[in-house]
Formats: C-alpha cells, structure tokens, sequence
C-alpha cells in the first residue's frame, strides 16, 4: 500500500470519526416536560389521579433508525432536596417509532417515582418514605432519554426540563367562631355561625379548589380533656363546604342547651374529582369546644357610636343578666387580642381605641357565676383623626360624680375611669378597696400606654375613682411604656420570643414551634442588621428543620418492629434533638451580640438627646444676640413642603446682609436646631426635648426600643446598621438628631 493510499485511508476514519461525533451532538430524540400548575408536595399526585399532573413527550428525529429502544431516567433538583434515577433501577422500555411523538403521563412515570427506583440527597430517604413530599421550595423536574442497549444519552439534558416550580405545604384553617371554651347562647330557632380562616391564600396551593369539612361532635365525657374526648365519639353532624362561615341552623341535628360541644374544619385541596395533600396534619385544624348555654339570651338591639375618640355601646336590659361584658378586638388581624369593658348597666364607653383602625365587639353577659354568653359580632371605625379628644390636655376637668356606692370586686383586665381617663388594670387585689398596677392610654404621645400603679383606692359600681390617687411608676428596671401594638395586639419582642423558646421542647407540637419560629423571623427582619438577621433566620429555620425530623424519627420508632429498628430511629431523634438544642443556642447568641450593640446604640442616642437639648437651650439663651440677625430675616420668604414633617417650614432665602457677630452666633447652632425657630410652637418642641432629656439623660439601662412615640424601635435599628457598617460615631448621631427633630415636631402637631 503506498504512502498516499495510507494518508487517504486515515483522512476517511478521522473524517467518519467527526461526522459521528456532530451526529451525536444532534441528539435523535427531542424531550419535552410539562408539570401542570400547582404542582403538590405529594409526588403520588405526579403519576395519579384521573388527570395527569405532569407530561412527558418524546419524539425520535432520527429518519434511519424507523425504532429507537430507549429508557427514561428522572431528575427533580431542588434549593433543599435532589432526587434521580438510579442507573440500575427497573425501568420500562419505550419502543419510538421515527417521526411519531409518544406522551406519557400518569401511571406512565410511576416506576420514576418509585422510592426504590430513586437516589435522595438533602433530606432523609426515610422522611420521603413515609410521607412521599418534597420540602418546600423551588423544584425543576427533568427528564434523560438513554438508548436500551448502550445507554448512550440520546436527548439533550438541557432542554429536557419544564420550567421552574415553587412547592409548599399549607398551614390547615384557623378557627375563629365559636371560641375555645366560649358559652353559646341557647335560641329557638337555633343558629350558631361557625367561622374560620384559611391560611393558604398567600402560596400557590390558593389555585386549587379548596373545600372544608366540618365536624360537629357532643362530648359525652366532660372529665377530660375535649381534644382527647373528640375522638372518641362519633360524629353528631358532618358536611362539607366551599366556604369559610357555616351557619349552623334549625334544619341540622338539634343541640341540647347545657351540653358540650367540639368542632374541626378539615381543609382539602381538589381538582376535579382528585384530591391533594397539600396541607399540614392532613388538613386537620385545631380542635375547638364550647358549651350551649340554657337559657341566656345575649342583650339585643346593640349599636355604636364614635364621637370624639371614643366608642359609646348600648344595648338593652337582659333581665336574668347580673354583669354585661363587652369584648372588642382589632378586625382583621391574625391572633388579635380580645379586650372587654365589664358593667352593671347597659351601656359602656370604650376609650382606648386607636384611630384610624376598624374593630369588631359583641356585647354578652353572666346569667349564672362562671358562664359567660356572648352575642353576634358588630363593628366600628374609629376616624383616622380625632384631634379633638385633646384640645383640653393638660385641664383638670370638672367631673361631678354622683354615684358614691363603691363595688366590692374588680378583676385584671377590667377598665376603671380616673376622671378622663381610661386605666385597665394587669393585677389588682382588695375588695372595696384595691391596690394593684395598670396603664393609662395617653393618646397625644402615639397612643402610648404608661404604667400606673395604685393602693387602697375605691371605685363605684360604674367603675369611676371616687377614692385614692393613682400614679405613674418609675422603675429603671422596667420598661415605662406599653405600646398600642404591644396591647391590642399582644405583641412579644425577640427577647421575649427567646424566653418562651428557652422553655421550649423539640417534643412540643409542631403548629406551636412553627409559630415561634415564624415570630422570631419576622421580629429579626424588625430589628436586626443584616448579618445578624441573617443568622437568625437561618437557625429559626434549622430548628423547624429538625422538628420536622424529629416527628419522622418518632414516627419511625414508634413503628418500628426490630431492636435494629428501634435503635436506628432513637439514633435519629437523639440527632435531631441536639440540631434542635443548637439552633436555640445560635437564637440566643446571636440575640445576645444584638443587646450588647444596642447598649452602644442606645449611648449614641442618649448622647443625641442630650446635645439636641443643650442646643435648643442655647438657641434660647442666644434669643437677644441674634435679634438682629432675625429681623434681617423678615424677608425671607417660607414656603410649606408639603414632602416635610408635619409643622416644618421651608426657607428659600433672598439676598440678606447679616453682621460677622449675629452669623457667628447662628453657626454655633447645628442645622436641626435651627430649624426649631421654623417649628410653629418653639414652646412646645422646648417642653418636649426637655420631657425626653429628663427621662433618658442619666439612664445607663434605659429601653429605648420600646418607646413608641419616638419609633425607638427603628431608631436603634439604624443606629445598629451604622456600628455594623462602621460608620463614624458623630456621623450616626447628626442623623439621630435629626431624627429626633422631625419625631418631635409631629409630636407637638398633636398638642
């Protein structure tokens, strides 16, 4: 063979060699995946049902292989999980005919989803044994296509996946109506409304129909506990709706007055004829019970009206009624707090609603000691702006009380009136004569709440002082005001958060710590930095984890049959208890490093007030220097921004001549300060600064986050960002100052 027929030969093979490489870069099979929006935690719903939840479609391009024998593999990447097909996992052979799209779905791709079939990185195999879910979060699901016999890729792994997909797993329904434990008056005809919350309206799974079963149980045995007692009876009445009322009426088995009853909603996600597990304990809600009252009809004809900042409600008499109750709470708030007003007539006034915010009450009272009955719910707005309610600040009024007789019982949480105004009373003790500890509304400083404490004081029948004097307290130790939120809301801080988490155990119910947590989050994105945010979220979010764990590994032990068995699930549990404990240990150090810098913050602070005083006092001091300086400035013309804090004015100023002697006197004042003069009550802005410098100027301790009236809590927050940012201490207080300027100047706007 000659040199020539050898080059020839080698060029062909090479040649062929390259060919066969682009050719097999064309990939013969084209792969196309779908999932159909919501897509469950469940993966059974991907390959179940009678309408498919995810399609695959597979096209052989390949014109000289009319049949192309190809397996499929799986792959479902997550931001917390990964699953794949196992190379020598059983998996069917589809036959593709060359031009011929084949679709598979449902019971198509259930050997892909077959655990067994399955590798699982980033949660426990037994976890996705035995519930079958994904975490939540964002999941890509893809599918490979391999040739039978060489196992060969022969479709493109970067086109073979549907788009992205969020996956959640819902909390079930929040019962509103009938409260736990409530008396509910008994009527003829019968109607009771039964009311709850959804809580899956934010994530995707609001997309499927969601209906609720509602079941309605009497509970024989009142010796114990109802939650336990519900599951031991069979079901009185059971029905199920789209809707989140239910009125329970005279067409539904009938309720005996002087028995027990308990009720749970059910939520189920559906999509036609199939139904998905989207929601926590299986769509099962708390348990809640109440009791049919014989006999006590809730006053009728309630109404209200808004006048002045306060709310008036009468009612009329129910003569078996020895004590009304009104109980009133913010609308449209998760978990708001309910507050009452107790009287012996028919009427009350509430005076600490705050404005601008919509409430629901409903009036009800005692027939017999102990059992409260309640009636419908009612509302009132409160107007965003009641300036009137203060125009006598600072007036004694002229208040005649002609009812002397003293009552002989107040309970914590009662509301008494010191002349006008409201006190609502923590702890109380006496009879006749009380001694206890409280807050007074004070509705001119952001409707902050201020303590107050009390000894030996009378209060009549309509629960007005007619004896004593009730003061302010002030205990360096403690925190001096109570917010509205705080209140109304029953708001806790992160400290307070972190005490109920040291008490804490993994054992505790899942619904209990998932709140927390969800508490502790929100509470760090409010007052942390972002490092600092950053750790906390990602231990609260560690602590959830390992609950979740710890449930698996109990489920496991409990079932378990072997000592093997048994050992491997406490090995288990014992882990996720100790990631538990050390998820505690990181929420507390980290809340530890933010208390030791808000001490420093609050010394930037504390220092801001002092020198903003010291210049406003100056600025008074230096009113005849400048006297010249300021008629000078007669013509220059102010103009309101309407962008600016409320009282601020702003100068455009004019070509003025001021001498050496009045500019230098000027100057030595820093910019906020000199705006006090712009203040529309220099008088008042002084009495202010002078309130605050009094309060804070020698105090080491004091709690600065918790004082609403200057927003203390987003104060310190941007003083806390700027010590991590490292920026200069004068630079932090400057802003701090002006700050406070603006703060107080929308203060004294309220005066």
């Amino acid at each position: 063979m000659t040199a020539k027929r050898s080059i020839q030969i080698a060029v062909s093979i090479l040649f062929c060699i390259i060919c066969h490489r682009l050719a097999a870069q064309q990939y013969p099979v084209k792969v196309q995946v779908q999932t159909i929006q919501p897509v469950s935690a469940q993966l059974s719903n991907l390959y179940t049902g009678t309408q498919p939840r995810m399609l695959v479609t597979l096209l052989n391009t390949d014109l000289q292989k009319p049949v192309l024998r190809v397996r499929l593999r799986l792959s479902i990447k997550g931001t917390t999980a990964a699953l794949r097909s196992r190379d020598y996992g059983y998996y069917p052979v589809i036959p593709l005919d060359a031009g011929i799209p084949v679709q598979l779905s449902l019971n198509d791709l259930a050997p892909y989803f077959d655990i067994n079939n399955l590798e699982v990185s980033g949660i426990p195999r037994a976890q996705l044994q035995q519930n079958g879910k994904l975490p939540d979060g964002f999941y890509t699901f893809c599918m490979e296509v391999v040739e039978e016999r060489s196992g060969q890729l022969v479709s493109n792994e970067k086109t073979g996946c549907a788009p992205p997909v969020w996956i959640s797993t819902s909390e079930p329904p929040l019962l509103n109506l009938p409260r736990k434990g409530e008396a509910v008056a008994f009527r003829d005809p019968l109607n009771i409304i039964f009311n709850w919350t959804p809580r899956h309206m934010g994530s995707p799974n609001a997309a499927f129909q969601t209906e609720y079963e509602f079941t309605l149980a009497e509970l024989w045995d009142t010796g114990i506990l109802p939650e336990a007692a519900f599951g031991t009876v069979p079901p009185l009445y059971q029905t199920t709706t789209n809707a989140t009322t239910l009125l329970y009426g005279p067409a539904e088995p009938p309720l005996l007055p002087g028995k027990r009853y308990a009720w749970r909603i059910r939520a189920k996600a559906r999509q036609g004829v199939d139904e998905f597990d989207v929601f926590l304990n299986n769509g099962y809600s708390e348990i809640f019970y109440f009791t049919l009252q014989e006999d006590c009809q809730p006053p009728q004809q309630v109404s209200a009206t808004v006048a002045d900042g306060r709310i008036s409600i009468n009612w009329m008499p129910q003569p078996k009624m020895f004590e009304y109750i009104v109980e009133y709470r913010e609308q449209g708030k998760d978990n708001a707090e309910w507050f009452n007003v107790k009287t012996n007539s028919n009427a009350v006034t509430i005076y600490d609603a705050v404005p601008g915010r919509r409430y629901e009450y409903r009036v009800g009272g005692y027939c017999t000691l102990g059992n409260k009955t309640l009636g419908d719910l009612h509302g009132f707005t409160v107007p965003a702006q009641d300036t009137a309610r203060n125009k006598n600040c600072g007036l004694l009024p002229d208040i005649k009380i002609a009812n002397q007789t003293a009552i002989q019982q107040l309970l914590p949480d009662d509301q008494i009136m010191a002349g006008d105004f409201p006190v609502r009373l923590l702890q109380v003790s006496g009879a006749g004569s009380f001694t206890g500890y409280g807050y007074i509304t004070i509705p001119f400083l952001g409707y902050n709440r201020l303590k107050v404490k009390f000894e030996n004081i009378k209060v009549n029948t309509d629960r007005q002082l007619i004896g004593g004097v009730i003061m302010t307290t002030f205990d360096p130790l403690e925190k001096q005001v109570v917010s509205v939120d705080t209140v109304v809301q029953a708001f806790s801080d992160l400290a307070g958060v972190i005490n109920d988490l040291a008490r804490l155990a993994i054992d505790e119910d899942y619904l209990a710590i998932k709140e927390l947590t969800e508490q502790i989050k929100e509470m760090a994105e409010e007052e942390l930095p972002e490092a600092l945010k950053d750790r906390m979220t990602e231990a609260a979010d560690n602590m959830e984890q390992a609950k979740q764990e710890y449930d698996e590994a109990k489920k496991a032990y409990d079932a378990a049959t072997t000592p093997e068995e048994k050992a491997e699930a406490k090995k288990k549990m014992e882990a996720a208890e100790q990631k538990f404990e050390d998820a505690k240990k990181e929420v507390t150090a980290v809340n530890k490093e933010k208390e030791k810098l808000v001490k420093d913050a609050t010394k930037i602070i504390i220092k801001a007030i002092k020198e903003l005083h010291a210049e406003a006092e100056a600025l008074q001091n230096r009113e005849n220097e400048y006297a010249a300086a300021r008629e000078k400035a007669a013509a220059i013309t102010a103009t309101t921004d309407n962008n600016s804090a409320t009282g601020i004015l702003i100068i455009r100023t004019e070509k003025i001549t001021v001498g050496d002697k009045d500019q230098q006197a000027f100057n030595d004042i820093t910019a906020p300060v000199q705006n006090i003069r712009l203040f529309k009550s220099y008088s008042t802005f002084r009495k202010i600064i002078n309130a605050i410098n009094s309060h804070y100027a020698d105090r080491t301790d004091a709690d600065i986050e918790s004082d609403v009236a200057l927003n203390g809590k987003k104060m310190v927050k941007d003083v806390l960002d700027g010590l991590y940012k490292n920026q200069p201490e004068e630079e932090i207080k400057a802003r701090v100052k002006e700050y406070l300027f603006i703060t107080i100047c929308k203060i004294g706007d309220q005066l």
